[in-house]
C-alpha cells in the first residue's frame, strides 16, 4: 500500500476518533457532518478502491465508487446487527475497526501481488472513449464541476420544505436513533403496527443515523448538511460516464450536464436531493453502469466484483434499482444481439456481469420485499400520473418530461438514430440509446402500463430518472462539433441545426443556473418561506417539557414535521407522504380534519382522540395563506376559528404554550366527554331553499352544481388581486378524495390568430414565448378555502366558497373570459393526449364570467362604482346572463 494511501487511512481514523469522542464538537455542524461521512462511508469504500475496484478514468471518478462501495460494506454490517438482534446503534463503536479491514486486505494483496503491468496512457485522441485515465484539464473542469455542486448545495441544503420528502426521511431516521431499529414501524404513527413498515426504505437511512450520531449533529441537521457532500459526487459519477462515452471532452461535458441540467435546471432542489434514498439510488445505479461498461471494454475480476458490490449498495439504498438494473441490462443485451447478429463474448461477459449483480442484490430484494411490501395504500394505489390516449389505453404522462427533465427531454428521441449509426460499436454508447428506449417502451407502452401499473403505481414515472441525459450530451456535443470540422460544407448543415437546437434548448437551463448561482437570496427566501425548521422552537420546547411519545393531532403540512423535529406521534401524515402499505392513509387524513374542523362536532372530536389516543392538539397559525395540500389546509381563517373552538373549553384543552404563530393544547380526556354543545354554523354555508338561487349548472357529471359566481373588480391591472365568490351544491354524496377548484382565464391571441383546435395549445405556448407575454393564466384553491370538506356537504346547502386571485403580471391586456371547474384529482394528475395540443383540456370548465385586464385601468370598476351588483348569474338554459350593468 502507497504512502499516501497509509496517511489517507491514519487520519481518516484519527479524525474518526476524534469525533467519537467529541474533541469536534466546536465544529459547525456542516464540517462535523461532512468528516463524519467521509470517514463513516468513503474511507471504507476508498479501502474496496484501493483493493482493486478502480473505474476507468481514475482522478476524481474513484470517489464516486467510493461513495458506493462504503454504502455497500456499510449495508452489510448493519444486516449483521439485524442477524444478530442487536441494535444498529450498537456497531458505530466497532466501524474503526471494520473500516481497516478493506484497507487490510489491500495491503495485503499489495505485498503478495506487486504491481508489474506496464504504465496506461493517460489519454487518447478525442472521441475514442478509450482513455484509460483523465488529462489534467479535464480533472481540473470536473473537479470545478463538482466544487460548484457542492457550494450551491452547502449554500441551500437539502430542501427541508414540508412538501417534501425530507420530513418522512428524518422522521424515520429520529425514531430509528431512539429505538435502535433499522425499520421502525412506528416513525410517524404509535399505533402503526405491520402497516407502518415502508419497502421503499433500505440501508441508507441506517447509515445516516450513524453519521448523525458520529457527528454529534440533530438528523434534520444532517439530512440537510448531506446534499453538500453527495451532489459533487454525483458529478463525478456522471463524469465516469462521460469519460466512458467520449474520453476527456464527454467527462467534463458530462459533469457540467449534470450539475446545470439535472432535474430540469439548478433553481431546482432535485441535485439537492442526493442524500434521499431514491435519488441516491439513481446515483449508484449509475455507477453500476459504468462498472459493467467498463468491464464490457477491459474484462477484469475486480471490475466485476465493483458492479456487484455497487449494484448491492443501490438495491439496499432503494429496491426500485433492482427494477432498474433488470430493465437496462436486459435492453442491453438485446442491443448487443442486434449489432453483432450473434451471441458473441460481450453479450456472454454482460450476462455474467449481470448474474453477479442479481446474486448480490436478490437476497436482500426478495427478503425486504417479503417483509414489508403490501401496497394497500388507496392513496398510493389510485391511478395517477398517466394520460389516455384512447380508449382506455393509458401511458405516463409526458408532463413528466418536463416536469422532471425539462425541455431537454426532446433530445433523446432524436437521439436514438445517431447513437444508432455513429455510436453502437462503444457499449457505453449503446447503453445510451437502449436503456433511454427501453425507459420510453415501457413508460410510453398501453400494453406494458396496463399490466405495470397496478403493481408498481406511481413508481412508473420514476422511470425517466434512469434516462442518462447528462451522458447523452456527453456524446452528442463532442460528435457534432467533429462533424462540423470534417467532411464537405453540405455534410456539415445537419449537424449545425443539431448543435443550435441543443443550445436553444439548454438555454433556459443555463440562465436560471447562470441566475440562482449569482443571485441565490430570492430563491433562498422563497424556500424559507416552506422550510419546516421555522417550527423548531415549539417541538424542541415539546421535546423538553413533555414526556417521549405523544401522540399529536394536527394538521398534515404541521403533523408532517413533528416527528422530523421531534421524539412524537401523530395522527395523520401529509397527502403522498405515507408507506405503500399504509391501508389508513386516507382514514387517518380524513379523521384528522374532522377532528379539528371548526364547526364539527364533540363527539367526532371523541371519537378521534380516543381512537389515536391523542395526547396533544397543536394549531400552526404560521401560514398567511392557505397550503396547497391536497385534502386540506390550515389557512388563516380556519387557523381562527379552530383555535376559538378550542379555547372556548379551556377545561378541557389546557393551553400549555403558544409560541412563534404555533399553540400547544393538552387535551383532558375526561372533560372532553362532558362537551355536548351544538357545532356552530358555517358562516359560508347557506341553506338550500328553491327559488333564491340562480338554476344551477353542472360542469362536470357527478360533481357539485355551480349556482353563482362573483367576480369583482371587474378590471384589474397585471399584479391586482381579483375577488370571487362561487356557489356551489352537492346534489349527490362525494367520495372522499382530493378536491380542487381551478378558476381559469383566457383571452383570444392577438391579431385574430386563430389556429386548428388539434394544434391550439403548442402554437400559444409558442407566441407567448416570443412576444413574452401570456394570452391564458389559472389559479387553482382548495374548496371552501379547505375548512370544508367536499365529501361532507349535502344537497340542503349551498357552499360559498371565497377566493382570491392575483392577475400575473406577464399577461397581456384584453378581455378575459373567466372559465370554473371543481376536479377531484390524485397526488399526480391524470391527463389526455389532447390535453397537450388542444386549449379545451383538462382544466376546461364553464365559462361563467368576463373580466378585462388593462395597465392603466380606471381606478373604480364601473359596476362597483354604480352600486349594482357584478355578481355572473346562469340561465336556465345554461347561457350566460350578464350582471347588472355588465358587459
Amino acid at each position: 500500500m502507497q504512502v499516501r494511501a497509509r496517511a489517507v487511512l491514519a487520519a481518516g481514523l484519527a479524525v474518526h476518533l476524534a469525533l467519537a469522542a467529541r474533541l469536534l464538537d466546536g465544529l459547525p455542524s456542516g464540517p462535523r457532518v461532512a468528516l463524519a461521512f467521509a470517514v463513516l462511508v468513503l474511507l471504507p469504500g476508498a479501502g474496496w478502491c484501493a483493493l482493486g475496484a478502480r473505474p476507468r478514468g481514475g482522478g476524481p471518478i474513484v470517489s464516486s465508487w467510493a461513495l458506493g462501495l462504503g454504502i455497500a460494506w456499510n449495508a452489510l454490517l448493519l444486516l449483521v446487527t439485524r442477524m444478530l438482534d442487536v441494535p444498529f446503534t450498537a456497531l458505530l463503536t466497532w466501524t474503526p475497526a471494520t473500516t481497516l479491514v478493506p484497507w487490510a486486505l489491500a495491503a495485503w494483496r499489495a505485498r503478495k501481488e506487486p504491481e508489474t503491468r506496464p504504465s496506461e496512457p493517460r489519454s487518447s485522441r478525442a472521441g475514442s472513449g478509450s482513455a484509460l485515465v483523465l488529462g489534467r484539464g479535464a480533472i481540473f473542469l470536473v473537479v470545478v464541476a463538482a466544487a460548484l455542486a457542492a457550494l450551491h448545495s452547502a449554500r441551500f441544503g437539502t430542501p427541508l420544505s414540508y412538501y417534501s420528502d425530507s420530513p418522512d426521511h428524518v422522521g424515520t431516521i429520529r425514531r430509528m436513533l431512539q429505538s435502535g431499529d433499522l425499520f421502525p414501524h412506528d416513525a410517524f404513527f404509535k399505533d402503526a403496527g405491520p402497516t407502518g413498515a415502508d419497502p421503499r426504505k433500505g440501508l441508507w437511512h441506517g447509515q445516516v443515523a450513524w453519521i448523525s450520531r458520529l457527528a454529534a449533529a440533530d438528523p434534520a441537521e444532517t439530512w440537510r448538511d448531506l446534499s453538500a457532500c453527495i451532489a459533487p459526487l454525483f458529478v463525478m459519477t456522471a463524469a465516469g460516464l462521460g469519460f466512458l462515452v467520449r474520453g476527456n471532452a464527454g467527462a467534463v461535458i458530462a459533469a457540467w450536464a449534470l450539475l446545470l441540467t439535472y432535474g430540469g435546471s439548478l433553481a431546482g432542489g432535485e441535485l439537492r436531493e442526493g442524500v434521499y434514498a431514491t435519488k441516491l439510488a439513481d446515483q449508484l445505479s449509475l455507477a453500476t453502469a459504468i462498472a459493467v461498461l467498463a468491464d464490457l471494454a477491459r474484462p477484469a475480476w475486480s471490475l466485476r466484483l465493483a458492479a456487484a458490490g455497487l449494484g448491492f449498495a443501490a438495491v439496499t439504498t432503494h429496491v426500485f434499482a433492482a427494477l432498474q438494473f433488470a430493465l437496462v441490462f436486459s435492453a442491453l443485451a438485446l442491443g448487443l444481439l442486434v449489432r453483432d447478429r450473434r451471441f458473441s463474448s460481450v453479450v456472454r461477459r454482460l450476462l455474467g456481469t449481470a448474474a453477479a449483480i442479481a446474486v448480490a442484490c436478490l437476497p436482500f430484494f426478495l427478503w425486504r420485499m417479503r417483509m414489508a411490501y403490501a401496497p394497500t395504500n388507496i392513496i398510493h394505489t389510485e391511478s395517477q400520473g398517466l394520460m389516455r390516449v384512447a380508449g382506455s389505453l393509458d401511458v405516463v404522462s409526458i408532463g413528466v418530461l418536463w416536469e422532471w427533465l425539462g425541455i431537454l427531454w426532446m433530445i433523446v428521441p432524436l437521439s436514438w438514430w445517431p447513437l444508432w449509426r455513429w455510436g453502437r460499436q462503444n457499449p457505453a454508447v449503446l447503453y445510451l440509446l437502449t436503456s433511454s428506449l427501453a425507459v420510453a417502451l415501457v413508460m410510453f407502452n398501453p400494453l406494458a402500463i396496463g399490466w405495470l401499473e397496478p403493481r408498481l403505481g406511481y413508481l412508473l414515472m420514476r422511470m425517466i430518472w434512469i434516462v442518462p441525459l447528462a451522458g447523452l450530451l456527453a456524446w452528442a456535443l463532442p460528435e457534432l462539433i467533429a462533424r462540423l470540422r470534417a467532411g464537405p460544407v453540405a455534410a456539415r448543415r445537419l449537424p449545425a441545426v443539431a448543435l443550435a437546437g441543443i443550445l436553444v434548448l439548454a438555454a433556459p437551463a443555463l440562465g436560471q443556473a447562470i441566475e440562482v448561482l449569482l443571485h441565490p437570496r430570492p430563491h433562498l427566501n422563497a424556500e424559507a418561506a416552506d422550510n419546516a425548521l421555522r417550527w423548531r422552537p415549539m417541538m424542541r420546547w415539546m421535546d423538553d417539557r413533555l414526556p417521549a411519545g405523544q401522540v399529536v393531532l394536527s394538521d398534515p403540512a404541521t403533523s408532517y414535521a413533528v416527528p422530523m423535529l421531534s421524539r412524537h406521534y401523530v395522527v395523520t401524515l401529509l397527502d403522498q407522504h405515507s408507506s405503500p402499505s399504509d391501508s389508513l392513509a386516507l382514514r387517518r387524513i380524513l379523521d384528522a380534519r374532522d377532528a379539528l374542523d371548526p364547526f364539527g362536532s364533540w363527539q367526532r372530536m371523541r371519537e378521534v382522540v380516543d381512537r389515536y389516543d391523542v395526547d396533544l392538539v397543536l394549531l400552526n397559525g404560521t401560514f398567511r395563506v392557505t397550503p396547497q395540500l391536497d385534502y386540506w389546509g390550515p389557512g388563516p381563517e380556519w387557523h381562527a376559528a379552530a383555535r376559538a373552538r378550542l379555547e372556548s373549553a379551556p377545561a378541557t384543552f389546557e393551553r400549555l404554550v403558544a409560541l412563534d404563530g404555533l399553540t400547544l393544547y393538552r387535551v383532558r380526556r375526561e372533560a372532553l366527554d362532558t362537551l355536548a354543545s351544538l357545532p356552530p354554523e358555517r358562516s359560508f354555508v347557506l341553506p338550500f331553499v328553491a327559488g333564491h338561487f340562480p338554476i344551477a349548472r353542472r360542469i362536470e357529471e357527478g360533481r357539485p352544481v355551480l349556482h353563482r359566481l362573483g367576480l369583482s373588480p371587474r378590471i384589474l391591472a397585471p399584479g391586482d388581486t381579483l375577488n370571487g365568490v362561487a356557489d356551489w351544491r352537492a346534489l349527490e354524496p362525494q367520495e372522499p378524495g382530493a378536491y380542487r377548484v381551478a378558476v381559469r382565464f383566457d383571452r383570444a391571441l392577438p391579431g385574430g390568430l386563430d389556429p386548428p383546435a388539434a394544434l391550439a395549445k403548442p402554437v400559444r405556448k409558442l407566441l407567448e414565448r416570443a412576444r413574452g407575454e401570456r394570452y391564458r393564466f389559472r389559479a387553482d384553491h382548495l374548496p371552501a378555502g379547505g375548512r370544508y370538506a367536499v365529501d361532507a356537504w349535502r344537497p340542503d346547502q349551498v357552499v360559498r366558497d371565497s377566493f382570491q386571485v392575483v392577475v400575473p403580471r406577464d399577461v397581456a391586456e384584453g378581455r378575459y373570459q373567466v372559465q370554473i371547474k371543481m376536479l377531484r384529482e390524485p397526488h399526480y394528475m391524470n391527463y389526455r393526449l389532447s390535453d397537450y395540443f388542444s386549449d379545451r383540456d383538462y382544466y376546461t370548465g364553464e365559462t361563467v364570467g368576463i373580466i378585462d385586464v388593462r395597465r392603466t385601468p380606471a381606478r373604480t370598476d364601473a359596476a362597483t362604482s354604480s352600486g349594482r351588483d357584478s355578481t355572473v348569474r346562469i340561465s336556465p338554459h345554461g347561457r350566460l346572463a350578464p350582471p347588472s350593468g355588465g358587459h
